[in-house]
């Protein structure tokens, strides 16, 4: 069993916003249907889209969560959502869990370590179209599910860009 499995599983409706920038994250899930996104609105009212977290994926604020610090994101449905929630770190439960349980829990951390760095280079050094590529390869359910405002927030570009990008994409 995944040690998530073994938190409460909420219902989520579209649009509840889990968590705000500025306050100390107290929560870890687990996607079971759905989708949730981490996201940042900075000085000039922008929103920057940090992660989308479709079925199978892990979403929290860790550094919030285990240093008890505010949260620099905020974590929101974007659709309706069950998920595996544990509240707190739950150490006890990691404490219990088995060899292979850790094992998966591991396995899940790392997919979402290697996908935030990997999301940090590509915003450092590729182009609007390898990001829009990239943003298929790691999501490839949400490319029809969301709206093009999300995913243009996620890549870094207006959803006007994004339409031309496509329509290059979709000719080659």
């Amino acid at each position: 069993m995944n040690i998530f499995e073994t938190g409460t599983i909420k219902s989520i409706s579209k649009g509840t916003v889990l968590l705000r920038q500025g306050d100390v994250c107290k929560f870890g899930c687990k996607i079971i249907r759905g989708c949730l996104k981490s996201y940042l609105i900075d000085d000039s009212g922008k929103e920057h889209i940090m992660q989308f977290a479709p079925e199978g994926w892990l979403i929290t604020e860790m550094n919030s969560l285990f240093n008890e610090t505010p949260s620099s994101i905020n974590i929101e449905a974007i659709e309706d959502s069950d998920v595996y929630w544990l509240q707190g770190k739950k150490m006890d439960v990691w404490d219990n869990a088995t060899r292979e349980e850790l094992l998966e829990q591991i396995n899940l951390l790392t997919r979402n370590i290697i996908s935030a760095n990997k999301r940090t280079r590509m915003l450092l050094s590729s182009t609007s179209e390898e990001r829009y590529l990239d943003f298929i390869e790691t999501y490839p359910t949400l490319a029809q599910r969301l709206p093009l405002k999300q995913i243009a927030a996620y890549i870094g570009i207006t959803p006007e860009y994004l339409s031309e990008i496509r329509r290059k994409v979709a000719g080659k």
